[in-house]
Parts: structure tokens; C-alpha cells; sequence
């Protein structure tokens, strides 16, 4: 059993304490109460004692390494404009709240952004709400930056954007809420991680890797998002999906397009608009242990080759429980694809001698069709049961494999096999 801890990975979250990749700063003064002013550039520690109110650009600038700006229960306001607190390349700064009021930072075209060459920073506990193209952006930030405990909300566009090659940094334990565009949108940036975020209600989809690579998204929490939950798209290679949730996207709860050698591992998708689970031209991918019952359709491969998919649920969907579409030398094994309402497993399309897909001791039981239907050739039907369904318990067109094993009873079909032999 895999096993998902809530509490974050230290090497993420380990202190860069006082030091850069250029050497070891001085310490900054300490924290100060202190009235400031908009577009002040803030140079040593402080605790705001006031609200700054329509800034006619940035709010607060980022002006030295290692210092922290605790708004201290206050709000920062812009009339449209510029960025709420901006840094463009200090380290170690910590932007926080201390107060057990909202820290808001509202109305500008970003909340907060990270601009180049920024590293070891904190934004955490501040309320970062309607804004125009982000709440928190990172842009070419890099090395253990840390996006923790906001609230991010009603944003025009995206609720927190990573791009420009930002890597190495966190974003966690966020309610990401009611943003016009995506909720969090990381494009051709390597090794971040999404961690127990909770995005609900995003006007395009929830979460999307494009172009991004060795990411990890862990137990995230998507509902209601306009598009698909969980995107990776273009190039998004070699990352980790694990332990997420997904329900009522009017899209797929998660598509790979275009992408490869990511692993998709004991996720949780249910009630969306299209199936659980898309795989659209995505070769070498791993799915293993994902619940995607209750969709439209459970898995769907379209144009995918040589993945792994194991110990997959895809029971209770409106359409197939698992689909392959013109897809080659993807393995299937133990899945379960039970009570759907069309055909538990469906297979279409040729496949040359040795090159076809491998169904192997699956469960297909109680579907409204076949409860397995390969057409065409070359896929080998192994060690499979298939009980109750409707029609076929299985259906092989000339041409496929029968790898012996596979066990049919009381579907509608009183041959209850085609083309393979099963035994009760």
C-alpha cells in the first residue's frame, strides 16, 4: 500500500538559513514596527502598523536579502497596477502575517511575484485575492522558494504561475479558490512540487504542467473546475501524480497529451465531466492504483503506446470502463472494470504480431455490453473473468492471442465467449 503523508518533505522545506549561492549575507536587522508608504523599496525588517490604500503601482518592493515584511493583519491595495510586494532577486526574504487577521493584498496586476534570480523566499498566511493575471507568480525564480498557507482567490486570470524555468520550489497547503483561468498553471519549469493544495471552483482547469518536468503533485484537492482537473500537456516528462483528488470537472479529471514517463499513481477521480483518466499520445507512462469510477468513461487511451496500467478501478461509468484506441503495446493487468454502462474493456485497432496490447487477469464484470471487446488483431486475452455482463463476457475479432485462462459465467451470451476459450 502506498502511503501518503500529510507532513511535507523536509528536503522541500529545509531553511536555506543566511546563506546564498554567492556566499554567506549578514544578518538582517530585526523586525521593526513601521509606517510605510507605496512603492516604498524596504530594506531591513519590518511589522506594518497601517493599511497602504490605492497604490498607484507596486505596493512594496523587496529591497534587501534575509528580510522579513510581516503586514501584521494589514492590506496591501493597488487600484489595478504593478505587483503587491515584488522582489527581483533578493534571497531568503520572508513575506508573512503574524496577525489573526486576513493580511490581504488585492487590486493589482499580481500579488506577489518572484522575479529572476529569487531564491529561499517565503510568501505564507496572506489573503491574495483579486488581482488581474496572478496571485503569486514565480518568473525564473529558483531554489526553494516557498508559496504555503495562502488564501488565493478571485484572481482574473491565474491563481499562482510558475514559468520562465522556476524550479526547485513549493507550493503548499494553499486554498486556491475561484480563479478566473487556472488555479495553478506551471509551464517549461523542472522539479516543483504541488503539494496538499486545495483548488475549487478555477474558470479553465485546476492544475496544468506544460512543458515542465520532474514535478511531484501530491495530494491535491481540484473540484468544479470549468475544464479538466489535472493537465499535463507538451513535453510534461518524467513527473510524479500522486495521491490527488478530483470530482465534478467539466472536463477529464486528468489528461497526459504529449507527454511521457510520468507515473500516475493512487489517485482519486470521480463524478467529472469526461472519463478519470485521458491518455492522448503519451507512451511510457505508468498508472497504477487509480480510482477513476464514476465518470463518463474510466480510462482512455487514444494514440498511446507502451504504458503501464495496473490495478486500476474503472467501475460505475456511464461508457466504458477502460477504452484503447489505435494504442499498442500498453499492458493491463489487474484491473478492475465492473458495472459500466457500456463495455468494461474495449480494444480497437490493429496491432502487429508482438507489438499488441496485453490484457492479463483483469476483472470485467456486470457492464451493460461486452464485458471485454477487442476488435481487430493481434492483442493477447490472458487469465481474465468476465461474469454477468450483458452480452459478451468476452469478444475477440480473428487474429488476437488467446493466452489461456481467461474465466466467463452468466452473461447474456450463451456462448459466453467468442473466438477465446473461457471456463466457467
Amino acid at each position: 500500500m502506498i502511503r501518503l503523508s500529510r507532513k511535507l518533505s523536509s528536503r522541500w522545506f529545509a531553511a536555506v538559513g543566511a546563506t546564498t549561492l554567492f556566499g554567506v549575507l549578514a544578518p538582517a536587522p530585526a523586525a521593526h514596527a513601521a509606517p510605510l508608504s507605496c512603492g516604498q523599496t524596504v530594506t531591513t525588517s519590518v511589522v506594518l502598523t497601517a493599511d497602504l490604500i490605492n497604490c498607484p503601482g507596486d505596493g512594496l518592493v523587496v529591497g534587501r536579502a534575509g528580510i522579513t515584511i510581516n503586514l501584521n493583519g494589514h492590506t496591501v491595495d493597488g487600484v489595478g497596477l504593478g505587483v503587491g510586494i515584488r522582489n527581483d532577486g533578493f534571497g531568503n526574504a520572508t513575506i508573512t502575517n503574524s496577525s489573526s487577521a486576513p493580511a490581504q493584498v488585492q487590486q493589482f496586476d499580481y500579488g506577489v511575484r518572484l522575479n529572476p534570480g529569487t531564491a529561499g523566499n517565503i510568501v505564507e498566511k496572506l489573503t491574495i485575492h483579486s488581482n488581474e493575471f496572478a496571485g503569486v507568480e514565480l518568473n525564473g525564480a529558483h531554489l526553494n522558494n516557498r508559496i504555503r498557507g495562502n488564501v488565493i482567490d478571485r484572481q482574473a486570470h491565474r491563481g499562482v504561475t510558475v514559468i520562465g524555468g522556476s524550479g526547485s520550489s513549493v507550493i503548499a497547503d494553499n486554498t486556491i479558490s475561484n480563479n478566473q483561468n487556472l488555479g495553478v498553471f506551471v509551464q517549461k519549469s523542472a522539479n516543483n512540487r504541488v503539494e496538499a493544495n486545495r483548488i475549487t471552483g478555477s474558470g479553465g482547469a485546476g492544475l496544468v504542467l506544460e512543458s515542465s518536468t520532474g514535478s511531484t503533485l501530491l495530494a491535491n484537492t481540484i473540484g468544479s473546475s470549468r475544464d479538466g482537473a489535472i493537465l499535463l500537456l507538451l513535453g510534461s516528462n518524467g513527473n510524479l501524480v500522486q495521491g490527488n483528488s478530483a470530482t465534478q470537472s467539466a472536463d477529464a479529471g486528468m489528461i497526459v497529451s504529449d507527454s511521457t514517463g510520468n507515473r500516475l499513481l493512487s489517485n482519486n477521480l470521480h463524478a467529472n465531466g469526461d472519463s478519470g483518466i485521458v491518455l492522448q499520445s503519451a507512451h511510457s507512462n505508468t498508472v497504477t492504483g487509480n480510482d477513476v469510477s464514476r465518470n463518463t468513461g474510466g480510462l482512455e487511451l487514444s494514440s498511446a503506446n507502451n504504458n503501464v496500467i495496473h490495478s486500476n478501478i474503472a467501475n460505475n461509468t456511464t461508457g466504458n470502463g477502460i477504452s484503447l484506441g489505435l494504442s499498442t503495446g500498453n499492458n493491463l493487468q489487474l484491473n478492475q472494470a465492473n458495472q459500466n454502462g457500456s463495455r468494461g474493456i474495449y480494444i480497437v485497432g490493429d496491432a502487429t504480431p508482438g507489438a499488441g496490447n496485453q490484457l492479463v487477469r483483469n476483472t470485467t464484470n456486470t457492464n451493460q455490453g461486452d464485458g471485454i471487446h477487442v476488435s481487430k488483431s493481434g492483442q493477447t486475452i490472458q487469465g481474465n473473468i468476465a461474469r454477468d455482463n450483458k452480452s459478451w463476457g468476452v469478444y475477440a475479432d480473428l487474429g488476437n492471442i488467446d493466452g489461456g485462462g481467461n474465466q466467463a459465467s452468466n452473461n447474456g451470451q450463451a456462448a459466453q465467449c467468442m473466438r477465446v476459450v473461457c471456463t466457467p
